[in-house]
């Protein structure tokens, strides 16, 4: 019973979304996040009715970048394995001047775009981006000819007849914090080879007690100098080897 007062007041409080996202806008954008592509048209249609009654007619399909009506629609997944996007854009643009062209609605299903940039630069050409993010709640944002921008997040509270939404929070999504890894013990340079290259106790006292020949003349009057005593046996030439050269 609770439970359905609640609902009650939230419908009592629900706003029809065509009102929020259709007057006076031309250029509407739909990313769908959730592939709700395959309903798009019907989605569109009941916007329509709900705005300008049942009578205001189908909207038409863009499929040549020459169609002029109303109301239009494009799948940029659809049209984009025809024409360059440099098309599509310039479509949009002449829609926004043709004064006969009261909404085109441009459904893109970001899991079908082949380029990274086509939705912000969609974005960027919109006067209203909806953006269905799960099958409960979409975020709106409206660019007013004023210069004001809105962009407000929304629960769908949709029925077979009725499109609308309930004002609400974006609750942050949780992120799953991953356990932190034990570090891995450093690594023991004496695993890496195949022959020994540490030393044992008696070895590195035997080795710190080893006197080297440089390290023993440093102790000796003469220090580090060179002396030589020549045998009997060697030939030993008094005169200057070099003195033939002149120099």
């Amino acid at each position: 019973m609770i439970r359905t007062q609640q609902k009650a007041k939230e419908l009592r409080n629900a706003t029809r979304f065509s009102n929020l996202a259709l007057p006076q806008q031309k250029i509407i954008v739909i990313s769908d996040k959730i592939g709700t592509e395959p309903r798009a048209n019907r989605l569109i249609v009941k916007w329509l009715s709900e705005q300008y009654g049942e009578q205001q007619g189908y909207p038409i399909a863009v499929n040549r970048l020459n169609e002029c009506a109303p109301f239009l629609t494009m799948h940029v997944s659809k049209l984009e394995r025809h024409f360059e996007l440099k098309q599509l854009f310039q479509f949009i643009a002449s829609c926004r001047k043709n004064v006969k062209v009261m909404h085109l609605f441009v459904w893109v299903a970001e899991s079908k775009l082949k380029q990274p940039f086509v939705l912000p630069y969609l974005e960027h050409m919109s006067d209203t981006m909806v953006t269905l993010e799960d099958g409960q709640h979409l975020a709106l944002l409206v660019k007013k000819a004023s210069g004001a921008v809105t962009n407000k997040y929304y629960e769908v509270c949709a029925t077979s007849t009725e499109f609308n939404v309930i004002e609400t929070k974006r609750v942050a999504k949780e992120k799953h914090v991953q356990a932190t890894a034990e570090p891995e013990p450093p690594i023991n340079p004496a695993t890496l080879g195949t022959f020994k290259i540490d030393l044992k106790e008696t070895e590195q006292q035997a080795k710190n007690a080893l006197t080297l020949p440089f390290e023993f003349f440093k102790t000796t009057p003469d220090g580090g100098k060179i002396l030589y005593h020549p045998d009997a046996a060697d030939d030993l030439d008094e005169e200057d080897p070099d003195d033939d050269l002149l120099i």
